[in-house]
């Protein structure tokens, strides 16, 4: 595990000797980092946390290796491809297209959550269960050769197919008010009878011809989508578009707050912001770390003002020792310096 001085991360509520068991409540929220102001000041009366090291002793050597990153921003490192990333209050999945899910954290290093088989196929969605903290379960969508998969993944245990749907290449999952929500190629449906127990059976579709579905985003009961049509990059509701980048022919993730919408652009090596009033869009996009950690695929809001993104450079593009990777980037621009 790598020292976290100054780490532009978690601040994570539960002490570093924290177990998994333990309840995830606490989001995610930035320290000082490179790019970044000083972190929140302490509330009045709060202890003064004690010094690492007593005036006039040198710090200790950080800590090297293969899968170190110099910058305090990126959280874990070494994975496979990382398509999909979602929040699980001071912790998070990382889901790798080969079928791999690991629990990332500031202040440890990845852990092996399970694994499906993606087949010829690959994965292409994470979400956890609404009742995560006492079920501990996940759902993974599986797309390409063969039929669109939903699979229920528990740690320790073989995962299980609980939705099958037509083939696509690609696709999103999430649970929107609780109901459990699937994009596959261009349709969107949900199954509102599935409770986490069998088969999810009779879906519903909530939308058509929808380009090429890359990632959902729900807000509450609202829905958000990141898409690729014939006129570019899209983020977009299920009935109307919200923005369209027409120079972008790739998306990847997207995330949904209070007044801002984020989606991920991959060829285009960053993320780009939108905010909203009502729904629709308000000014430019602003873009976060362009061209800092290539390839920015998976996304999700982890905290206030706090999103994670998981990179795809093992992918055709170029990538660095400690790819792919796990990064943390605050709405406010924040982040390392570009790569190398």
């Amino acid at each position: 595990m790598r020292s976290l001085p100054l780490l532009l991360a978690l601040a994570v509520a539960v002490s570093g000797c924290a177990r998994f068991d333990d309840r995830l409540e606490d989001p995610f929220t930035p320290a000082a980092g490179p790019g970044m102001g000083a972190a929140p000041p302490s509330p009045p009366g709060a202890p003064t946390p004690p010094p690492t090291s007593r005036p006039g002793e040198p710090e200790p050597p950080a800590e090297t290796g293969p899968c170190v990153d110099p910058d305090p921003a990126v959280i874990a490192t070494c994975l496979e491809l990382a398509v999909a990333v979602a929040g699980l209050g001071e912790r998070a999945l990382v889901a790798e297209s080969t079928g791999g899910v690991k629990i990332v954290s500031a202040d440890a290093d990845p852990e092996q959550f399970g694994r499906v088989d993606p087949r010829s196929g690959r994965v292409a969605a994470v979400a956890p269960s609404p009742d995560f903290a006492q079920d501990r379960l996940v759902y993974l969508l599986v797309v390409g050769d063969g039929p669109t998969r939903v699979e229920r993944l528990a740690r320790g245990d073989a995962p299980r197919t609980v939705a099958e749907l037509a083939p696509a290449d690609s696709g999103g999952l999430a649970f929107v008010d609780d109901i459990l929500t699937v994009g596959a190629g261009s349709e969107v449906v949900r199954f509102p009878t599935f409770t986490g127990i069998g088969r999810a059976e009779d879906p519903e579709v909530i939308g058509r011809d929808l380009g090429r579905i890359q990632a959902l985003c729900p807000l509450g009961e609202d829905l958000f989508l990141s898409t690729v049509t014939d006129r570019g990059a899209a983020i977009r509701t299920p009935d109307r578009t919200v923005w369209t980048w027409p120079d972008q022919r790739s998306a990847g993730g997207c995330a949904a707050s209070e007044g801002t919408l984020a989606i991920a652009l991959p060829d285009a090596e960053r993320v780009d912001t939108v905010q909203t009033a009502g729904g629709a869009a308000r000014g430019q996009p602003e873009a976060l770390a362009e061209g800092r950690y290539g390839r920015l695929t998976g996304l999700s809001v982890v905290g206030e003002g706090v999103l994670l993104a998981g990179t795809t450079n093992k992918d055709g593009a170029s990538p660095v020792p400690t790819d792919d990777r796990a990064v943390i980037l605050p709405q406010s621009g924040g982040g390392g310096e570009a790569r190398t």
